[in-house]
This record gives structure tokens, C-alpha cells and sequence, in this order.
């Protein structure tokens, strides 16, 4: 018996958790309710591990089938926000994305973070997917659950679920269609399906697309279009019913992507100036070179700049090796945020073998056994240029690096080092101007195995029980050169290179210049010490048993009730970051020594902070749900359902990233987040089945919300608590047989709890009373006293001995003039202090000079990231049938959405907020359904908004500037499809 709807009588497609009845509606509306032609169907889901009508799931979940994903324009992930209430979408800083449910997502970076929003494809956890990269084709449905589901599904998820139903064979049926689609940007995309029968008892789907198309952006060094794509996907899934009790199904799916798709997006700045005087004291040209952040808090639509090269590690250092004076980026910037200034364009790879299988077995006439199991390998390689800005001032042609060693030989050196300022990298070639590009990759693979066993008697109980067991393993590095995070920089290579001239007499020993290959060849080693890489190999072992039971208290009163346990076991391998490090002191184990993973420690045995081993963590939880629904019977509606509900969510704690060898600059972990989670909540029938009304309402006691803040070149998370509440309003109307309209609201309000943070790029909270420098040998910034630098510049003033003191001011090297107490006391400020508010909330007293890491920010109250406080769209759409143009009919859809404002981070400043954004998507359709024909004409983004999703903020070495990650440009095109 085959599992999948016939198209030809249920014609219906989802729209925010209503049925749509889109295409052929008066014949679909024919066959299924003639005595009302306006009655609206529904569509079919799983989001309880069984059939059911969307409108009898006490859930707020939204589904769309094949042909409602195709005439609303959602095309793959990230369009689903323009269709679903409460729902935002973007592109991360890394490899990455964050789809948001009610607020809800990835927050945090790490190779060991769990998502917030769980992406299953056939019920299948993916950990690795390609959710952000791929298209959707031939789809049975995509089902979208918003609120914690802490029982049911694959893993833990504490926003929501993103489940892909991809379209079964057909037992002894013939099917096919193809559509092919033309469009602007050089768009050219195929897609296709086939269902062969083999027998009466087994059939065959093939399916398959391809999109090939020029970029949404320009390079304007190369003059090329970038942020292309040329990528495919293709499945095979053979389905066999052998008795009437068993049938299962296998499916093969493949998906490649090799293009100039763009990481990450525009660098934003808004400069922050060298100072050349302060307190109206003048700032000599060496004592500048701490005086830049390199961005300053402004907001993205004011930040008109590039950045200032001099605050960052590959800028500042470049200062030291003598190779620069000042500033690289001294030209405006180019303002357009669809254009950037890079030496080569970027290079994306990403691919992803995906292996399914399902058995159902009927135990009994009322008990169904289901094993579902997987097997899947996922990866992507993204290299592109660092800052996306060209610098403006060559490397100087006679350099006198600033290290006071070298003496006299400092300019001899550099000149045979750099003959006319030329630095000759070996992974990024020979060029006379600052460039620094960086490689985020990964490879993974995971199996997953899951048994279930259903019940559906007569009676009162019910139940689904079911364990599933999951291993995912982010791959020894050794197995790909690329796997990590790195930034490569030809003024990091200058500065190893004279180390090494010096026989290493600034690192302590010979730093290894990695030679392996160019950076378009992808083919360097990975065991450098003159560029900074992150290395995360990682393992997850997870094992949850669950199950749901469900009483009908009355005929129309149902309780369920749901539990499951889970156990997280992660692993992370202690791979230090190395930069400038000395060969000798990598150790036994090290990249240096063959092996980029230190060797397994013995059972019991605790990794030390140099690097030794593993770092384990271990979690268990009990979750699950608690409700009620009712259907009242009710006279002014034709069906009504009543639900409360009280669910428990939970995502695993992690690992953080790797520190420097040796350091112990953050917690090396991170703990779980916790959900507590009250919803109610109403799906109505009314007008004789013409509308539908839906709407939830819910409040989140968020424990724990997992974030993130670049430390010293690492991502380290962080937690806390937020309160979250909202409202959810979903209709859709069929006034006449051949109108139909769509709508939803998602409101939403977020408050995070009792949190001080230190906003790095507001270190001082706004105070005049304090000053930011830079920390020349992490290149980080520190806080000090005005009062307390004033006094040094005047010091330097009345005795230039002293220029260059304030370098070390940070770094607190002040032994020279009697450590910081006795300069204290020499300059007169001794008993000079300043109070401040640290981490934790509580009040500090730091001295003049002493250097702090700033004043903390009170948090409470504000806004979460990407929890924009409304979402709306609204659909229409009207049918002229066939008659007057033969066998032709005519369908006109316009869709609009609106997103309003919201933060990229936690501290609601000036630069994190997102502003509001609209789109519209319409579409005329010309369909003949006799020989299966339809032709569509297009547009996205008619209006061609620009629309930043997204912001990333770097750090303190990087210079502080941000990221932006944009929507999609106006496209059009025309679609041919045949269908038979």
C-alpha cells in the first residue's frame, strides 16, 4: 500500500500549519466535497510519529507540500521565513546557519554545540547537513514543529524541528515531470522525478536537480561576479511491500556544490582613528599604534569606513616587521554591499552522501515495529579573502622592524628578506600589499539507528515507544588538510620569516614556515606556525529512550503524556592554536611529530591545560511533555480543537574551542539549556469549511541559552537565562471557489535575565573616565584608567626615553621603569583608582595604570538575537478556470512578508540592530492539465530590497569589524514543467 497522497484528488498544500488548495482547486474541491466547492482540505503530517490531519495535531507546526513549496517561491531553507510566524533565517560567520524558532537556534560556535533547531530529513537527525546549500526536489511535504520537542524526535531540540519528507515510490504506477527554469543572473535549473513499478510489489524513484547560476555580488579586483552557484542532488529509493504486515523502503542521496558562494559577507566599519593627542597631550607615531580599536560602535547603515589595519594582529604585527607605517586601508570604502575588493575569488566546496532506510513491520493489527536507520558523510571547504577590502598602501621598499634586538642588521635583514617590500608567502605567492585570507572546513560522518513500537487500538490507550542511538564524528584532521578554522596572513609569514633569519631569536626558537602548497590548491599541510588555525576533531555518542502514551478521557478529551532520557557523550581532542610557535616546543603527539591529535590518555586520566589528550563531557537528562486537548462541540465553528500543553526542552552542553598552548584564558566548557515551556493553543473550522483559524500562544522559561564572544581569536560560550512569550495567529480564507488567501502573525517578546558582559567593542560602557588600548602581544584590548594614561603621555612628553612605554601598558611589561606600582608611584598616582563592574556584576577598584578587561554591561531586559518582535505574511491567490482559453486556466499569486527589527547580539547596541525588511514574491501561472503542462512566470524580491539577515562581530585582533550576511537580490525567470 503505498504511504503517499494522491495528487490527484488532494490538491492541497500547507501554508503555516492551514491547507492551502493552490492549483486545479475547483476540481480537487469537485472530487472531495461536492456539495461544497469552497470546503478546504488538509494536509497529512507525521509530527507525532503518525498519520494525521495538520489540524488534528495539538502541535503548532507548519507543513508544505511539493506544490505549495513551488508557488509560494520556497525554494530551500532559508526562504521558509517569508512562511512560517515566529521563524528567522541566516547565514553564520563560519560554514554555518541559524534558523530560529521563536527566538531559538545556534547562538554558540563549536565544533561540539548542539543546534537549537533540530534539521531531519525522513525523521532522520542530521547533526552535518546542508540545509543552508541544497534545493528542495521532489518533496512529499517539509514539516516545520516550533517549541521545544523533547520526546519524539531524533535529538533533543530546545526551538524546534525542520523535518524533509522526501516523495516515496508509487507501487504500479508510472510517474514522471520535469521542469526546467531560465532566469536572470544566467539562472539555469533543472529538476526531475521519475517512478518506475517493478512488479506489483515493488517500485523504483529517481530524482534529481541541478542549479547553475552567475553571483549576487562583484569582485571588484578580479571584475568577476561572485556568490555564484553550480551544485546538484540526486536520489534513488527503491520501496517493496512484500505482505500486507511489512514493507520498508531504501534511499541513496547525494548532493555537490562547487562554486564562488560567499562564507561570509561585507566587512562594516566605521574607522576608529589612530589618536594623535590625548587630553590635549600629543601622542608620538610609535605610541599611536595602541590607540585604535579598529571599529568603533555605530549603527550598520552609519558604518561607511574600512577598517583601520593598525589595530589588528595582521596590521599591527606588520607595523613590528617593519612592512608598514600605518594604516592599509586608507581610501573610502566602497559602499555598495553586494560589492567587495579581494585578490582572488572566493572558493566553496560542499558535498553530502546520505543513506536511509526504513522497515515497518505490523506486529499485530493494532502494534506496528519500525526500525529507521541512517548513514551519512558531510563536508565543506570555504576559502575567502579576510577583510574583503584592498589595502591602499604598499609594503614599504626599506623597512626597520621595530623589535630593538636587531639593531643596525633590522633594515639589512628586511631588504634581503623583502627586496623592494615584496613578501614571498609561500601559501599566498608574492605580493607587495598586505593580504590575509582564511579556510573554514570540515568533514563528518554519522549513523543513526532508531526502533519504534506503535499502537493504534480501539480503545481508550495508546502508545509510541521508541530508542534511538546516534554516533557522529568530526573527522581526524588528518584525513583533510582543511578541516578547522585558519587565517593566513603574508605579514604573519614576514615576522616568522625574520624570526627564522635570526635563528629564531624572537619566539624562542625556528617557527615552521609551511610550504605545502598554494591557497588555491588547498594543498598546505596544516603544521605552520605563521598563521593562526583552530583545530575541533570531535565525537558524539547519544543514546535516548522515549515514549508518549495517550488516554481518551472522553470521547472528545484526549491526555498524552511523554518522557524520554538522553545521554550525550562529546569528545573533543585537545589540539592546541598555534601561532609563531617554535617547532621544539609542539611536543610528542603534535602536528610537527605526524599526527595532528595528541594521543588518547588512558581511562580515568584528566588532559592537563598543555594539551595532553581529550576533554570528555558527559550529560544526562529526563524530558518529555505533559497536555490536554479537547474538542468542544461548539455551534459557530465546524470543527475546533482546544490544547495546553507543558513540555520540557534540553540541548547538551559542549566543549569550547581550543586555547593557546598552555593558557587558560576561558572555561574549557559549556553547560545544557533547559526549556521550560507552557503553550495553549486552537485550530478552528468555520464557514462551512471555507476557513481556517489557527492560533498559539506560549511562554519559555529559558535557562541556560547558550552564546557566544570571540576571546583571544576563539569562540567561547557562554550561558543565561531569558524569558521568552508570544503569540501566533495563522489563517487562511476561501471566500469563492477560485480565490484563496493566506495569512500569519508571529509576535514575539524576549528579556534576558540577570547578566554583566563586557561588550568588546565597547570596553569602556560609554565612560570618559576610562581608555581602551591594545595589547601588543595578543593584539587583544585593555581597559585603563584616563586619568592614569593622561599622565603617562605627559611622562612621555617631559622625557622622551619613555616613547613607546604605553605599548606595554596592557601587557603590564613595565619592569624598566620599576613595574607598575613603582611607576605609579613615580608618575604620582599612587592611591589614584577607578571603580568598575566586572563579569559577575559585582563592583572592582582597579589602580591608575593597572589594566582591566572593561566595564560589564547590565544585560537584563534586552532582546535576544534574532528574535524579531513581529513576522508577517500574507498570501493571495486567484484562479481564472479553463474555458475561455481551451484547456487552459490562468493562476495569479502575490506574496508579501514583513520582518521587523532585530539584534545580532546580546547587548543591544548601536551596531547590533538589524533593521526591518520586506519582500514580495508573485507569480502567474498558465497550466493544462489534459497534457500535464504548466508554465510559470516569475519574481522574487520584486522590489529588490537589500536586507542584512545577520551580523558577526570579530574581535579585539581582528579589529573589531562586522560581518553582514544579506537576502537574495530581485530575481525572475520562467519555469516549464510536464508532468505525466
Amino acid at each position: 500500500m503505498s504511504r503517499n497522497t494522491d495528487s490527484k484528488y488532494v490538491l492541497l498544500a500547507g501554508a503555516s500549519a492551514l491547507a492551502l488548495s493552490f492549483f486545479g482547486s475547483a476540481y480537487a474541491q469537485e472530487e472531495t466535497a461536492p456539495d461544497d466547492s469552497r470546503r478546504l482540505g488538509t494536509v497529512t503530517v507525521t509530527t507525532q510519529k503518525v498519520e494525521q490531519s495538520i489540524q488534528d495535531v495539538p502541535i503548532a507546526v507548519s507543513a508544505f507540500d511539493e506544490e505549495a513549496l513551488n508557488k509560494m517561491q520556497l525554494s530551500g531553507g532559508p526562504d521558509l521565513v517569508k512562511s512560517i510566524p515566529n521563524v528567522s533565517f541566516t547565514k553564520g560567520n563560519f560554514n554555518g546557519f541559524n534558523f530560529k524558532i521563536r527566538g531559538i537556534g545556534a547562538d554558540l560556535v563549536a565544533q561540539s554545540g548542539d543546534a537549537g533547531v533540530g534539521v531531519h530529513q525522513n525523521d532522520v537527525p542530521l547533526t552535518a547537513n546542508r540545509l543552508f546549500e541544497a534545493e528542495f526536489f521532489d518533496m512529499e511535504r517539509i514539516e516545520v514543529l516550533r517549541g521545544p520537542q523533547g520526546t519524539l524526535y531524533g535529538r533533543n531540540a530546545t526551538g524546534g524541528v525542520f523535518n524533509a519528507i522526501t516523495a516515496k515510490p508509487v507501487l504500479e504506477e508510472y510517474q514522471g515531470n520535469v521542469s526546467a527554469t531560465l532566469g536572470n543572473y544566467g539562472t539555469k535549473k533543472i529538476k526531475g522525478m521519475l517512478n518506475i513499478p517493478i512488479g506489483e510489489k515493488v517500485a523504483v524513484r529517481l530524482a534529481g536537480n541541478y542549479l547553475e547560476r552567475d553571483g549576487y555580488a562583484t569582485n571588484t579586483v578580479t571584475g568577476q561576479s561572485i556568490d555564484g552557484r553550480e551544485l546538484y542532488g540526486y536520489r534513488a529509493t527503491i520501496l517493496a511491500e512484500p505482505t500486507e504486515r511489512l514493507r520498508g523502503w531504501l534511499s541513496y542521496e547525494y548532493f555537490e556544490e562547487e562554486d564562488n558562494r560567499l562564507r561570509s559577507g561585507k566587512q562594516l566599519c566605521t574607522k576608529s582613528p589612530l589618536r594623535t593627542s590625548f587630553a590635549g597631550i600629543p601622542v608620538s607615531a610609535l605610541d599611536q599604534t595602541v590607540t585604535s580599536q579598529g571599529c568603533l560602535d555605530t549603527s550598520l547603515d552609519s558604518m561607511k569606513d574600512r577598517l583601520n589595519s593598525v589595530a589588528t594582529l595582521g596590521g599591527g604585527l606588520g607595523i613590528t616587521a617593519g612592512l608598514l607605517s600605518g594604516d592599509a586601508f586608507t581610501q573610502p570604502a566602497n559602499l555598495n554591499l553586494r560589492q567587495i575588493e579581494s585578490a582572488f575569488d572566493p572558493q566553496y566546496y560542499a558535498d553530502q552522501t546520505l543513506i536511509t532506510g526504513k522497515i515497518e513491520f505490523d506486529v499485530t493489527d493494532a502494534l506496528k515495529l519500525t526500525y529507521l536507520g541512517s548513514y551519512s558523510e558531510s563536508g565543506s571547504v570555504s576559502i575567502e579573502d579576510y577583510n574583503k577590502q584592498s589595502p591602499t598602501i604598499a609594503f614599504n621598499t626599506n623597512g626597520q622592524p621595530l623589535f630593538g634586538t636587531l639593531g643596525p642588521t633590522g633594515a639589512a635583514i628586511y631588504q634581503a628578506l623583502f627586496p623592494g617590500g615584496v613578501v614571498n608567502d609561500p601559501i599566498l605567492g608574492a605580493s607587495n600589499f598586505f593580504r590575509t585570507f582564511d579556510v573554514a572546513g570540515g568533514t563528518s560522518e554519522q549513523t543513526t539507528h532508531e526502533l519504534r513500537l506503535q499502537s493504534s487500538y480501539d480503545g481508550p490507550f495508546n502508545f509510541n515507544l521508541g530508542v534511538i542511538a546516534m554516533d557522529f564524528e568530526a573527522i581526524d584532521p588528518a584525513s583533510s588538510n582543511t578541516d578547522g578554522y585558519y587565517v593566513i596572513s603574508n605579514s604573519l609569514t614576514a615576522l616568522a620569516q625574520i624570526n627564522n633569519a635570526l635563528g629564531g631569536a624572537l619566539f624562542g626558537g625556528q617557527v615552521p614556515i609551511d610550504s605545502g602548497g598554494t591557497l588555491e590548491e588547498q594543498a598546505f599541510t596544516g603544521l605552520g606556525g605563521q598563521y593562526f588555525r583552530s583545530l575541533s576533531p570531535y565525537e558524539l555518542s547519544s543514546v535516548a529512550v522515549f515514549g508518549e502514551g495517550y488516554y481518551d478521557i472522553t470521547d472528545n478529551l484526549k491526555a498524552t503524556l511523554g518522557l524520554r532520557y538522553t545521554k550525550d557523550e562529546k569528545t573533543q581532542a585537545n589540539v592546541p592554536t598555534y601561532l609563531f610557535t617554535p617547532g621544539a616546543v609542539y611536543g610528542p603527539g603534535s602536528p610537527q611529530n605526524g599526527s595532528p591529535i595528541n594521543p588518547r590518555p588512558v581511562a580515568g586520566q584528566t588532559p592537563d591545560a598543555g594539551g595532553d589528550g581529550y576533554f570528555d563531557a558527559s550529560f544526562e537528562e529526563v524530558t518529555g511533555r505533559a497536555g490536554l486537548d479537547w474538542r468542544p462541540d461548539v455551534g459557530f465553528t465546524d470543527d475546533t480543537l482546544l490544547y495546553g500543553f507543558y513540555s520540557r526542552g534540553y540541548k547538551g552542553g559542549g566543549i569550547n574551542p581550543p586555547q593557546p598552548a598552555g593558557a587558560n584564558l576561558f572555561s574549557q566548557f559549556f553547560d545544557p539549556e533547559f526549556i521550560d515551556a507552557f503553550e495553549v493553543g486552537t485550530k478552528n473550522t468555520l464557514a462551512n469549511g471555507s476557513l481556517q483559524l489557527n492560533a498559539t500562544g506560549f511562554y519559555y522559561d529559558y535557562q541556560g541559552y547558550q552564546i557566544t564572544q570571540i576571546i583571544n581569536r576563539t569562540s567561547v560560550n557562554f550561558n543565561v537565562d531569558t524569558k521568552l512569550k508570544g503569540l501566533e495567529i495563522e489563517t487562511i480564507w476561501n471566500p469563492v471557489s477560485t480565490f484563496v488567501v493566506n495569512a500569519n502573525l508571529g509576535l514575539l517578546d524576549s528579556e534576558l535575565g540577570d547578566l554583566y558582559s563586557i561588550d568588546v567593542i565597547d570596553r569602556t560602557n560609554g565612560r570618559s573616565d576610562l581608555v581602551v588600548l591594545k595589547n601588543t602581544s595578543s593584539y587583544s584590548n585593555c581597559v585603563i584608567s584616563a586619568q592614569g594614561y593622561a599622565t603617562v603621555l605627559g611622562a612621555i612628553q617631559a622625557n622622551p626615553a619613555l616613547t613607546g612605554i604605553t605599548r606595554n601598558l596592557c601587557t603590564g611589561d613595565l619592569a624598566a621603569v620599576g613595574g607598575r606600582a613603582g611607576f605609579e608611584a613615580l608618575l604620582g598616582l599612587t592611591g589614584v583608582t577607578v571603580t568598575y563592574t566586572d563579569a559577575n556584576g559585582n563592583t572592582q577598584t582597579a589602580t591608575a595604570l593597572q589594566p582591566i578587561e572593561g566595564d560589564a554591561k547590565d544585560l537584563k531586559g534586552n532582546s535576544m538575537p534574532g528574535a524579531p518582535e513581529m513576522t508577517f505574511n500574507i498570501g493571495a491567490e486567484y484562479t481564472w478556470l479553463p474555458g475561455s482559453f481551451g484547456d487552459w486556466g490562468l493562476t495569479g499569486r502575490v506574496d508579501y512578508y514583513r520582518q521587523s527589527d532585530s539584534m545580532s547580539r546580546v547587548y543591544n547596541s548601536p551596531r547590533d540592530k538589524l533593521p526591518s525588511w520586506d519582500n514580495m514574491n508573485v507569480s502567474l501561472a498558465f497550466t493544462n492539465d489534459p497534457s500535464g503542462v504548466r508554465v510559470e512566470l516569475f519574481g522574487k524580491n520584486i522590489f529588490d530590497e537589500t536586507a542584512i539577515t545577520g551580523a558577526y562581530l570579530t574581535d579585539d585582533s581582528s579589529g573589531l569589524y562586522t560581518n553582514i550576511f544579506l537576502n537574495e537580490p530581485r530575481t525572475y525567470g520562467i519555469a516549464v514543467t510536464k508532468s505525466w
